[in-house]
């Protein structure tokens, strides 16, 4: 939908959401082999982990679909991504790159705007310190966040 367009998303349509651990997204023709997958599957948000792109903010594909990003400042492990449909993606309110774990993104819908939280956790490896703080990062955003909040 175009920003536009008077109909807005309804809560009471159905929704599809999925999350992918993507182990990369640095590879050539990656977005449009995830594009052409998520057409596949009839996914409308997919939250994808380890992406590994560098920064943050938003681009729209050739195909019109919305990617909001967030990952280290610059190219390495972890990295997360929302990938919306582009039927939604002119329903994209914000978005808050929080770190290289955590992303948070809002749509606009009816009857009520609903909040979504990509994250990242860390392997088995990780040191509790890591652990502990990617919790209290995810507890903050769930805390500041209105009820509608959704995590992938």
């Amino acid at each position: 939908m175009s920003q536009g367009q008077a109909k807005q998303l309804q809560l009471r349509n159905k929704l599809r959401l999925g999350t992918w651990n993507i182990l990369s997204m640095l590879q050539l023709g990656k977005v449009q082999l995830l594009a052409e997958e998520m057409m596949r599957l009839g996914v409308d948000i997919h939250g994808l982990s380890e992406v590994r792109w560098d920064g943050q903010g938003h681009f729209t594909t050739l195909d019109d679909h919305t990617i909001v990003y967030s990952g280290r400042l610059t190219q390495d492990m972890s990295g997360v991504t929302v990938w919306i449909h582009t039927k939604i993606a002119g329903e994209l309110v914000g978005y808050e790159p929080i770190s290289d774990r955590v992303l948070v993104v809002r749509l606009k819908v009816k009857p009520q705007n609903i909040t979504l939280i990509q994250m990242y956790g860390p392997t088995t490896a990780a040191t509790d310190e890591e652990m502990e703080r990617l919790y209290k990062t995810c507890l903050k955003q769930l805390n500041k966040s209105p009820r509608e909040t959704c995590c992938l």
